[in-house]
């Protein structure tokens, strides 16, 4: 690390010219004053004679963008050649037009932002086309017909008549297109809001965060507040309240069943390969269905670059790599890769991680502060144990564009996370291994009727495969011969595959309508089986189910003059595994008051026909232990919703204040889906309140930003058929408060980003009493008896994490190098714990209390074998480099 740094330093001294992203807001502004400006805040230098740009205007209003960016712009509006001739010298002319009088010409820009309109189609009624180039440049042959209609995916279809002195010429983007960003930098730069209350997560538009050196989708989205994880993962994320399975996660319409490796704490998407996510908190489309938590809609992208884009990249974990190539101005192909490096080398990065995800021990007390002696923790040390970790994904995406009334693209999967553990304890040696799979394609199918009517048809195919196994071999004899004594296995197997049509229709700049219908079929199976081959004994369950889904849904969306809407919608579904026909209304709402501040509100009911269940039996619980099962209306009910929230959004000039309160009501929950701390051996059904405060307050001063996100939540669960149990009490995930505090700076090529966080311990169930109690077999038996459920909470949650990025050349290539250091002061905490334990029946011979004899223990008395901690993650530090060409 101090080899990096030292590179930092000395790049630093090198003064490598990189392109800085500002803003650049101008409002027909003269040519000169704007050049001047961009001369001050980029030290280039542009050569000009006057009279060249004598009674030239600029109109631009663009965020985040490089000076080179917006050249393409400038020449399209003033019709000047604006060409840089070096890193520091832009040279501006006039451009030889030809002379024929046979030759039409002009620049096509959009109306609202003034960049040009690229490879739109222009045609008129002879059928002669003209296509524009990179920089919305278009000439052709002058005829008797130089009417010619502009026809552009998200524009306005509009007749224009082309001379030949190639002037601009604007064109308005369709209503459906207009102002749907109502807050750009919401958060920080690439997390936007939209009028309709969802937020984007841009990838390419991502400003520094706090403890990150790429940017992660998963772990951006946990900026926003009321979004956050329990475990310090990036896809372990609840959203109000919900459970992470509670969440819909669609890649490129693709229905995902897992999204991380090694126990969730890496995103299992490239980032350069998600252009952009999509976030719903609430207020949901009726377009959406099947969880009853968060949307988390990821996109690829859908446009035809106009040049060759790729990149490479390093970090402590993995390298990856990525290609966008425009086979013409109608094909383009995107290729991502990424592969980790830790089966051949475990860097420091790893081992922190590692460190983290295998420790599984720790003191462990009663309500009274006395430590429990467990005999059998599984106390393994880095010199008894082994560990191997990999992971593999690779997407690929055909986007063809044949016309400007249809689109269509087809994009690909495949994400696997290989993970082998073993250690050896006295005698004892125990391994496990986890093997996880993402499958799948999809295919779109975009098109224009007109321009107020608009249709898409969306297939896909979606595969998860989740196999775990956990060998136990033991030396019966003590001749140093190890037999295999114990199998466990799980596996879960998904197949998912479904079909999607949507109809938009603009009444008019007021009213929208959408109408749709989708089907798909879901079949899953889990296999559970428990082997002892000395004994010559099994047992094995199996469970296969599937699911046929019907829904139509249906949405009206009326927007007021100030920007206001008022959304409505409908979604009637049938699940076949329940045969029960369910009606989901929707509805949201957005109000502007004054100029700066809007009011909103949101109704909404969802249900979801599958859920995880938290797997106790046949696991070391040193892995993952989730299984996939849909719902049968008996033993795993049907999940539900009801959900209602408001509150006020305020945003003036650099300062932004945002609140929202919510409430939901959820059915549906049983002791398995929910994973208690303590063992509990029967399926009863309950359900949850959650109520809650999301609270956002961010400030800009130029280059710096500063902002503060935090969450209020009470989780309280309710399952009548618990004995010793109050009617209620806090649920699992019940975090009362969350607290985030970032600050981000940038200083020419540099970029600095420093963040806390703070959240309340997790509730957790005590111990009252423990005490060795010793069987017939004379072996040791701990008996225990727990406190009050979730009566009690881990110590409360907090870390410090920054980052450092540096941008410059190699020659012609963009390169960057980062630096990140997660938990700054190395504050090590337990975040969860399980106890793992059974009821034993009493033997012939009875258990004896030590030391005496003649007595019992009670039928109902619990043997507690070992506790299971989870903890957060120590100081870990990475670095990454990068090259874009």
């Amino acid at each position: 690390m101090k080899t990096l740094f030292y590179i930092f330093i000395f790049l630093f001294i090198l003064q490598t010219n990189a392109q800085e992203k500002l803003d650049y807001q101008y409002q027909n502004v003269p040519l000169q004053e704007v050049l001047e400006d961009i001369e001050t805040k980029n030290k280039v230098s542009f050569s000009f004679a006057k009279d060249v740009i004598a009674n030239k205007f600029i109109t631009l209003n663009s965020k985040e963008s490089t000076y080179l960016e917006i050249l393409d712009a400038m020449t399209a509006q003033t019709g000047l050649l604006i060409k840089p001739i070096s890193d520091t010298q832009i040279i501006i002319s006039i451009i030889k037009k030809n002379s024929d009088s046979s030759t039409i010409c002009g620049y096509l820009l959009d109306a609202q932002n003034r960049f040009p309109i690229t490879y739109a189609v222009l045609i008129n009624t002879n059928g002669n086309t003209i296509t524009t180039n990179s920089q919305g440049y278009f000439e052709g042959k002058s005829s008797t017909d130089n009417t010619y209609t502009v026809n552009q995916t998200g524009y306005e279809k509009t007749v224009i008549i082309i001379s030949t002195n190639c002037s601009p010429i604007y064109v308005n983007p369709s209503a459906e297109n207009l102002d749907q960003v109502l807050l750009i930098g919401y958060v920080t730069t690439g997390i936007d809001r939209n009028k309709d209350g969802s937020i984007d997560v841009t990838s390419n538009s991502l400003g520094i965060l706090p403890g990150l050196v790429t940017p992660d989708l998963m772990q951006s989205i946990q900026l926003v507040p009321g979004v956050s994880t329990l475990d310090e993962s990036a896809t372990g994320i609840q959203i109000r309240g919900g459970s992470p399975d509670q969440n819909l996660i669609l890649f490129d319409d693709i229905k995902l069943y897992n999204s991380g490796y090694f126990y969730g704490m890496f995103s299992a998407f490239n980032p350069y390969a998600t252009q952009k996510a999509t976030l719903f908190k609430s207020g949901t489309s009726a377009a959406y269905g099947d969880r009853i938590s968060g949307i988390i809609d990821i996109s690829t992208g859908e446009k035809i670059p106009s040049k060759l884009q790729a990149g490479f990249g390093l970090d402590g974990l993995s390298v990856d790599a990525y290609l966008k190539a425009p086979l013409n101005d109608k094909v383009a192909v995107y290729l991502f890769g990424r592969r980790s490096y830790t089966d051949l080398y475990k860097s420091p990065t790893y081992d922190s991680y590692a460190d983290k995800n295998f420790t599984n021990f720790g003191v462990t007390k009663d309500i009274n502060g006395t430590i429990l002696n467990l005999e059998t923790d599984d106390d393994f040390t880095p010199e008894t144990s082994n560990n191997e970790f990999s992971f593999t994904d690779f997407n690929a995406k055909i986007i063809i564009k044949p016309n400007a009334d249809n689109s269509v693209s087809i994009s690909g999967l495949y994400t696997h996370n290989r993970l082998d553990f073993d250690f050896m304890g006295g005698d004892e040696k125990v391994v496990d291994s986890l093997s996880t799979k993402n499958k799948g394609v999809s295919t779109s199918w975009k098109h224009t009727t007109n321009d107020k009517q608009h249709e898409e048809l969306t297939a896909y195919y979606s595969e998860y495969n989740s196999f775990y196994q956990n060998d136990e071999l033991k030396d019966e004899d003590n001749n140093g011969v190890l037999d295999l004594e114990e199998i466990n296995t799980r596996r879960n197997d998904i197949t998912d595959i479904g079909l999607n049509f949507s109809s938009t229709t603009q009444i008019n700049e007021k009213q929208k309508i959408a109408l749709g219908y989708q089907i798909s079929h879901t079949d899953l199976n889990v296999i559970i089986s428990k082997e002892k081959p000395l004994d010559a004994e099994k047992e094995s369950s199996l469970q296969d189910n599937d699911n046929l889904k019907n829904a139509l849904f249906g949405e009206y969306v009326y927007q007021f003059k100030n920007k206001g809407f008022l959304n409505t919608g409908l979604r009637f579904v049938h699940y076949s595994n329940l045969g029960n026909f369910l009606i989901e209304p929707r509805l949201s709402f957005e109000y502007p008051l004054h100029k700066n501040f809007r009011i909103k509100a949101a109704i909404e009911r969802r249900n979801q026909p599958i859920s995880q269940l938290v797997e106790f039996n046949h696991t070391e619980l040193r892995l993952e232990n989730n299984l996939w099962r849909l719902s049968d209306g008996k033993d795993f009910p049907l999940l539900s919703s009801n959900q209602i929230s408001s509150g006020l959004l305020f945003h003036h000039n650099k300062l932004t204040f945002d609140v929202d309160a919510y409430y939901k009501e959820l059915k549906g929950l049983t002791t398995f889906t929910s994973g208690f701390s303590n063992p509990l051996e029967n399926l009863e059904e309950g359900k949850s309140t959650i109520k809650g405060i999301d609270f956002l307050l961010k400030y800009k001063w130029d280059h710096y930003k500063i902002w503060a996100g935090y969450t209020f939540n009470d989780i309280i669960f309710q399952f009548p058929n618990l004995k010793d149990t109050s009617d209620k009490f806090s649920g699992n995930n019940d975090v009362t408060h969350q607290l985030r505090i970032s600050n981000t700076l940038k200083l020419d090529k540099w970029q600095f980003s420093l963040g806390w966080q703070y959240r309340t311990g997790k509730p957790v169930t005590p111990v009252n009493n423990y005490e060795i109690k010793i069987d017939a077999d004379g072996e040791n038996a701990g008996v225990v008896n727990f406190g009050a459920l979730n009566s009690d909470r881990l110590p409360d949650f907090h870390r410090l994490d920054a980052s450092i990025i540096y941008d410059f050349k190699i020659n012609k290539l963009r390169a960057q190098l980062g630096l990140s250091a997660l938990n700054l002061y190395n504050r090590v905490i337990p975040l969860n714990l399980v106890y793992k334990a059974e009821r034993k029946p009493l033997d012939d011979g009875g258990i004896a209390v030590e030391g005496t004899t003649g007595s019992t223990l009670d039928e109902r008395e619990v043997i507690l074998e070992q506790v299971i901690q989870r903890f957060s993650l120590g100081f870990t530090t990475n670095a990454s480099f990068r090259l874009f060409i």
